[in-house]
């Protein structure tokens, strides 16, 4: 609720958080065409939407005037527009329904201009999902054809980066007895250094895994086993 007052605001897109895995979009237009937008997934790299729908609405009684659903929908910079693939539309506004069918085509509708980043949200749809959501987002996308490894590596971290919390202990044991002359302030000084270091090491193995130099659950899990190895290191190493 604080993120959709927020949004409107800012004057950004209101966007639902029920089902973050489902991408709800409504535009108020700035032409007395208010329509709503539905997608499954929004490449911005790529800038293409997978399962798109489009609600176009009666600014006067908000009673649908045309809907559009496609397969894919990809933004084309030179005409301004997104482009449909394999879809079909229904216009509602004459007296009778007329219905266009696009399968194995393209299509456009000139009055759909909202850019990519229009789409854009502030906070990410991996951090909203718990790892079921996630894992069924994941398997949903790759039956779509979508790579789907920047989410891959995302859903091993939730698994990964909460256990961190043991392998900080282990690694706290050793230091402990070093700083533990020198005072309390040592002491939290090593801590903030190990916590910034992993944190570090993890967005370089997370990079690494986005851009498939190593596997998604490699990418996820390398920092907590290098600190945990570093742990058993200097614990093998404590004077008894």
């Amino acid at each position: 609720k604080q993120d959709a007052i927020r949004k409107e605001i800012k004057g950004k897109p209101v966007q639902t958080y029920l089902h973050p895995e489902r991408q709800w979009v409504f535009d108020p237009g700035k032409k007395d065409d208010p329509r709503i937008f539905y997608y499954k997934y929004l490449d911005p790299a790529q800038k293409v939407m997978v399962g798109p729908q489009v609600y176009e609405l009666d600014p006067a009684n908000f009673r649908l005037r045309k809907h559009i659903a496609a397969e894919k929908a990809r933004w084309e910079p030179a005409l301004g527009t997104w482009i449909f693939e394999n879809g079909w539309s229904r216009d509602f506004t004459g007296r009778q329904l007329k219905f266009v069918n696009f399968s194995g085509q393209a299509a456009t509708f000139q009055e759909i201009n909202e850019r990519p980043d229009y789409f854009l949200q502030e906070v990410l749809q991996d951090q909203q999902m718990n790892f079921q959501q996630l894992a069924a987002y994941i398997q949903d996308l790759q039956r779509s054809g979508i790579e789907t490894i920047t989410l891959q590596v995302r859903f091993y971290r939730k698994f990964a980066v909460p256990l961190f919390a043991l392998v900080m202990a282990l690694i706290s044991v050793p230091f402990a007895f070093v700083a533990g002359s020198r005072g309390a302030m040592a002491g939290v000084g090593v801590s903030l250094a190990i916590a910034i270091a992993y944190f570090s090491v993890g967005t370089l193995f997370e990079q690494l895994g986005d851009v498939s130099l190593l596997p998604a659950a490699l990418a996820a899990w390398s920092p907590d086993v290098v600190f945990a190895m570093a742990g058993m290191y200097f614990f093998a190493r404590m004077r008894t």
